[in-house]
């Protein structure tokens, strides 16, 4: 049962990061990938110290071992820095879907690695579920990006998305393997969440001083439109996905529950249809019953 509760937290984060990249998409695009991921983590601090005080009682995580603060801010400058500065870059560049296709193999990824690094040995009809969880959303972005590209030429400088959705696979893998082992009873997820957003910042902040955009960043925030969407995302995703995957990772396997992070594409199918109005084909059908079914063996199994 606890497993089960860890895998609904799992897809609730997904649906959190299904929100957000449609969002960090739309904004990166006007005033650039590396602003987005920059300035998303200053506008989560605010409610996250707040958050973070009411279900603690500390304004800061003043209270865990220093092995456990070292772990949780090498998987933040992983997973806030390193991954989504790749990841970001490869929204603009090969869009949302094309993206997310090649982040389903952080689950293949975190599961071979975190059988080395954490001794997490899964079932074969895990490593089954797993594989066909990944397989039907890649099935399903895949048509989604053959439908696209009937539709207009992609440009040569998408292929270079690729790489960079790659990197940031491997990134988010072990970004996701260091929370695990951090992730004891006595901390509180939400103060592992705290750790990762500031320790990402901080690598940010480096990142953009030697851009030489630090202040250019906060000018562009002048937008208020675009301003005010990435605040909210910057609440759904950094601190509500966050928090709901790291209480997923403390009760289920790293494996099952990047693969259920992964469904995310999915679940915009019906934000495609119904709102932007998009043709769903029957191939594109197909393989979210496949998603959903390597979905279900995991719960069951």
């Amino acid at each position: 049962m606890t497993a089960i509760v860890g895998e609904l937290m799992a897809l609730l984060t997904a649906g959190c990061f299904a929100i957000v990249s449609t969002v960090w998409s739309y904004v990166g695009k006007r005033i650039g990938s590396n602003t987005v991921t920059h300035m998303r983590l200053w506008l989560a601090i605010p409610p996250l110290v707040l958050v973070h005080f009411l279900f603690t009682g500390f304004v800061f995580p003043v209270h865990i071992s220093m092995n456990t603060f070292i772990l949780f801010s090498i998987s933040g400058l992983l997973g806030f820095t390193i991954a989504d500065l790749f990841i970001f870059r490869s929204l603009t560049l090969i869009g949302v879907r094309e993206t997310l296709v090649i982040l389903t193999l952080a689950p293949i990824l975190g599961a071979v690695i975190s059988w080395f690094a954490l001794s997490e040995v899964l079932t074969a009809i895990q490593i089954f579920g797993i594989l066909i969880t990944s397989g039907g959303v890649m099935w399903v972005i895949h048509e989604e990006s053959v439908n696209n590209r009937k539709r207009k030429a992609i440009e040569k400088k998408s292929n270079l998305g690729v790489p960079f959705a790659l990197a940031g696979a491997l990134a988010q893998a072990l970004a996701n393997i260091l929370s695990k082992a951090a992730i004891v009873e006595s901390v509180h997820p939400i103060s592992g969440t705290y750790l990762r957003i500031v320790a990402g910042l901080v690598g940010l902040i480096l990142f953009s001083l030697f851009r030489k955009s630090f202040f250019e960043d906060f000018k562009k925030m002048r937008h208020i439109k675009l301003a005010g969407l990435l605040a909210a995302a910057a609440v759904i995703g950094p601190i509500m996905g966050v928090l709901l995957s790291l209480y997923a990772l403390r009760v289920a396997p790293v494996g099952i529950v990047t693969a259920l992070i992964q469904v995310s594409p999915i679940l915009l199918l019906p934000f495609d249809y119904f709102v932007l109005k998009k043709t769903i084909t029957l191939k594109v059908v197909i393989g979210t019953f496949v998603a959903i079914g390597g979905a279900a063996i995991l719960f069951v199994y």
